[in-house]
């Protein structure tokens, strides 16, 4: 896939389960009660568990990756700024929205750094989580 500035792709959607949140909170340690008890979580404005929102973020980098966006011309991620606007409840299916917001020469040969603005929507076409990441590509 060729990267030109300004390009906009949307992403395929994805179910959030039950079953992701546990097994993420598992992996990074977070077992803070608004994604794990449930009875806290019917005592919060959501009135039910929600994802981990660094959950919701690497899925909706996942579904960009499968674009063809990034894979191996990837060398490594340089920065990441990321907004978290709403909940995203079990059951709810997420996509996102990726912008090629910028590329440009790295100070090292062979290279080029990628900027990438991304929303995320959930179902009902809310906007949930905004973003940009900044990437190494290999220039070429």
């Amino acid at each position: 896939m060729d990267l030109t500035q300004g390009a906009r792709y949307r992403t395929e959607a994805r179910t959030i389960t039950e079953t992701d949140i546990v097994g993420f909170a598992g992996l990074s340690g977070d077992f803070t009660p608004i994604h794990t008890d449930a009875e806290f979580a019917r005592t919060t404005p959501y009135g039910e568990r929600t994802a981990h929102g660094p959950l919701v973020l690497s899925v909706v980098i996942g579904l960009a990756t499968r674009l063809g966006i990034f894979g191996e011309r990837v060398i490594g991620l340089r920065n990441i700024g990321w907004d978290f606007s709403g909940g995203v409840r079990i059951g709810d299916t997420i996509h996102g929205e990726v912008e090629i917001a910028g590329i440009r020469p790295s100070s090292k040969p062979g290279r080029a750094v990628g900027t990438f603005a991304f929303r995320v929507l959930n179902q009902r076409e809310e906007t949930v989580q905004t973003g940009q990441m900044i990437v190494v590509l290999k220039d070429g």
